[in-house]
């Protein structure tokens, strides 16, 4: 994310980031992601009930385009389906997850100019 923060905001904050990870896993927030038992990325759910809320889903670069982020992302349509909810979630502008979001079903709900809003509906 490092390099999307710094083409937003111009600056990327380390310390405020790790110490955010660090807190999001101790309370069991965040899901890490392994394969083959090696941490390869995390994902923060949250459920408010009116909708899934996918706040964070990061795959480290070596394991991207293999079908990780894709599987996951399936899980939560599942979900979705059961629960007739829709799964929300925004991404930087600039960044390429866009893309794969749109090929994924998502739709724009709203735009400002660094985050894009999208909704994935069953």
């Amino acid at each position: 994310m490092r390099e999307y923060a710094i083409a937003t905001w111009g600056t990327w904050w380390e310390d405020e980031s790790r110490r955010e990870t660090v807190e999001q896993v101790s309370a069991g927030k965040t899901e890490v992601i392994e394969h083959d038992r090696v941490p390869i990325g995390v994902q923060l759910v949250d459920r408010p009930g009116q909708h899934i809320q996918l706040i964070q889903l990061y795959i480290a670069k070596g394991f991207q385009r293999r079908g990780f982020g894709t599987q996951l992302l399936g899980r939560l349509f599942e979900e979705a389906r059961e629960s007739n909810l829709p799964v929300r979630l925004q991404v930087l502008a600039v960044s390429p997850a866009r893309i794969w979001y749109d090929r994924l079903g998502f739709l724009v709900i709203e735009t400002m100019p660094e985050r894009i809003f999208m909704e994935w509906r069953p």
